[in-house]
């Protein structure tokens, strides 16, 4: 009985953190929605924004280079806290990477937003559990709640959230307790989001549809493509770091190089619109807009390896998003298929393949698009994902592929 009796005031204990933190998410996710949205009206209203680039790269390099580590580890950083024994999130790693995201966003470098808003949600909730003094599996739980809440909530897919906290794990055993307190925490945060009067990025229902053969076999050679994109853009972006490394000693000059390249790139493309979120991209690729540019795909997907890869700040999901809808709706009009359809497609199963989580994708989908086209969602966030392999965007750190626990 009182084994009983102690789970259940853990579970309540849970539930509760899950509220609190996601009420926490909920309002932090609105004011960095809040921050970055005024990041990007004010580039787009500054044109010449965009020729600080190098400037503001060396000086977000610097700030790191100086107090960073080991916070550029980013989201698998987190990871390895809920993993690794004695491995934790830095208090620091919340105000650096608000501060870092937003200033690469109001210079034009191409970076997401999701991916930021977990690792501050994650670096404040962890640094409140190691005041409090709490034990490592409760703290490794807590964590989990925080990862659900950062990303339902920014993104507004509730039940996606919770399942992105739950799939990303290295090992989903360990986190049994936390599958409804994430679900609470995601919920919370989605709602405390909208709440504040902050509205998500609306997208529209895909068409019924009926799965017969001709859409079939498109789903199956899409989901190639989709994995073949996954992978280009994870071995670009790691192939650019390594790349910098070698030949450039002093980290702070990275992004300086990365800045000047970027503006050679928006020269060379003849267009400003791969650079920062890309909103007006994704909406052309899921209404089916006809002036998008055939390489589109290829040219956010290069912006996007680039700052990353440099060392701008920021997040990978919603860059991932775009062009996983570019290059869907591309691949429709290839094969005259329905562009809005394979776009929503392609915005799916490129996140699924390259995070490695299918079930989290289909589930966006549904949330995003509606139910008409889930079969085809199955299809393509289970199959690009098991074509891409072992290739991911978060890959622990050399200990903790020895330590997890």
């Amino acid at each position: 009985m009182r084994s009983l009796s102690a789970r259940s005031k853990q579970f309540f204990l849970f539930l509760l953190a899950a509220i609190v933190i996601g009420a926490l998410g909920g309002v932090v996710s609105a004011a960095f929605l809040s921050s970055l949205n005024w990041a990007t009206t004010t580039r787009i209203n500054n044109e010449w924004l965009i020729f600080l680039l190098p400037i503001a790269g060396g000086i977000v390099g610097f700030i790191y280079y100086k107090w960073g580590n080991p916070i550029t580890g980013g989201t698998s950083l987190v990871l390895d806290a809920i993993h690794v024994p004695g491995a934790e999130v830095p208090a620091r790693m919340a105000p650096m990477i608000w501060v870092g995201t937003v200033t690469s966003h109001l210079v034009g470098a191409s970076v997401g937003r999701e991916g930021a808003i977990v690792q501050i949600i994650a670096s404040v909730t962890d640094a409140v559990a190691r005041a409090r003094s709490v034990s490592d599996s409760t703290r490794r739980v807590v964590l989990v709640i925080a990862v659900a809440a950062g990303f339902g909530g920014l993104f507004g897919v509730p039940i996606a959230g919770a399942f992105f906290g739950l799939e990303i794990q290295r090992n989903t055993k360990l986190h049994k307790s936390a599958v409804l307190p994430a679900f609470v925490a995601s919920a919370v945060a989605f709602f405390t989001v909208e709440a504040c009067g902050v509205k998500h990025f609306a997208t529209p229902n895909v068409e019924s549809l009926h799965l017969g053969w001709s859409v079939f076999w498109r789903c199956l050679v899409a989901s190639c493509v989709f994995a073949l994109i996954a992978i280009a853009y994870i071995q670009l972006e790691h192939r650019i770091k390594n790349v910098m490394a070698q030949i450039i000693k002093f980290p702070p000059l990275r992004p300086v190089i990365g800045g000047f390249i970027i503006l050679i790139l928006v020269a060379t493309s003849a267009t400003r619109a791969y650079l920062g979120i890309s909103i007006p991209l994704l909406e052309g690729a899921l209404t089916g807009a006809i002036g998008l540019a055939a390489l589109a795909c290829l040219w956010k997907l290069l912006f996007t390896a680039v700052s990353l890869g440099t060392g701008f700040v920021g997040g990978e999901v919603f860059p991932l998003f775009i062009i996983g809808a570019l290059t869907g709706a591309q691949f429709a009009r290839v094969t005259h298929a329905s562009i809005p359809l394979f776009a929503a497609l392609g915005l799916i199963a490129v996140f699924a393949a390259a995070s490695n989580t299918p079930l989290t994708c289909i589930v966006i989908g549904i949330e995003l698009f509606g139910w008409t086209a889930l079969p085809a969602y199955c299809i393509v966030c289970i199959l690009a994902y098991a074509l891409s392999g072992k290739h991911t965007i978060y890959k622990p750190s050399p200990i903790a592929k020895n330590l997890v626990v």
